[in-house]
């Protein structure tokens, strides 16, 4: 059994991996916002003492409008609990054999093909913010193995971004295209996810940065129209992305932009993913 400590255990993924990990057998213990106080920090480095990996999942949710105040909380959510969790860590007596730390796919460029071996960085908001919430993680002590996984789009049916998705849907049994749909939508199940987590933290070989997401590319439209066939939709209509603009401000460019990324690393380390496609994955979760 291990125990694992997870930060944003209450989050859409944070609640996966401790359902997770407890039928697994491990124990997970969560990593509460009060711990990230300052005055709490003597008790964060307690619990990360006792633990035997650390994932750290916190971070405010960016399917928002993006104001500057709302942009600075993006970062600033990120970058505090990651200084944090590293700061225990190098404070710990005993210290945890594995950090992991996510990051997103937004750190790559939208135009091009990228996986782990590419070191090209995007431009705007979210790849600064992947870079520097990754730099944060960087600093964690040398004698711990350190993996930083980039997230796609992380789906399924309870929650997260499908369930936004699937609301036109379920209403009125359209289904929206974001502009002309021609961007990549990188994604991945939940539960690969899962699986991906305890899959790293069995391979040693792995460090550094891993992406997580399927191996089956596909653009918005192409993702849409999968959807929609087997959600029942009657129809698939293109909202201009002007829409998009209004609604989010510049948080917009989460959804009309994409990143064409492969997961190199988890499939030459033999990783089996159990949604490899999106037809797999509903298929799956009819």
């Amino acid at each position: 059994m291990l125990k694992i400590a997870i930060s944003g255990a209450s989050g859409f993924i944070g609640n996966h991996l401790i359902d997770y990990f407890t039928a697994m057998g491990h124990q997970p213990i969560a990593l509460g916002r009060p711990l990230f106080r300052d005055d709490f920090f003597g008790e964060l480095v307690k619990t990360i003492e006792h633990c035997d990996v650390v994932i750290n999942l916190a971070g405010s949710p960016i399917n928002k409008r993006w104001t500057d105040d709302y942009m600075k909380e993006i970062m600033d959510s990120r970058i505090h609990v990651t200084r944090q969790i590293v700061n225990a860590i190098k404070g710990a007596n005993q210290k945890p054999k594995l950090f992991i730390s996510i990051s997103a796919v937004g750190y790559y460029p939208d135009q091009g093909d990228f996986d782990e071996y590419t070191e090209q960085k995007g431009e705007g908001f979210l790849a600064d913010l992947c870079y520097a919430w990754e730099q944060e993680a960087r600093q964690c002590p040398s004698d711990v193995r350190l993996v930083i996984t980039r997230l796609g789009i992380v789906l399924s049916p309870d929650g997260g971004a499908l369930q936004q998705m699937m609301k036109p849907i379920n209403h009125i049994k359209i289904a929206t295209v974001v502009g002309k749909g021609a961007q990549p939508f990188p994604w991945i199940d939940v539960r690969d996810v899962c699986r991906a987590m305890e899959f790293i933290i069995k391979h040693p070989e792995l460090q550094g940065i891993v992406n997580l997401v399927a191996p089956d590319s596909v653009s918005q439209y192409l993702f849409t129209r999968i959807m929609a066939k087997y959600s029942g939709a009657w129809i698939t209509i293109h909202v201009p992305s002007s829409l998009f603009n209004i609604l989010y401000g510049k948080g917009a460019s989460f959804l009309t932009t994409g990143q064409h990324v492969f997961p190199s690393r988890m499939m030459e380390a033999g990783f089996d993913f159990i949604a490899p496609t999106l037809k797999s994955f509903f298929k799956l979760n009819k």
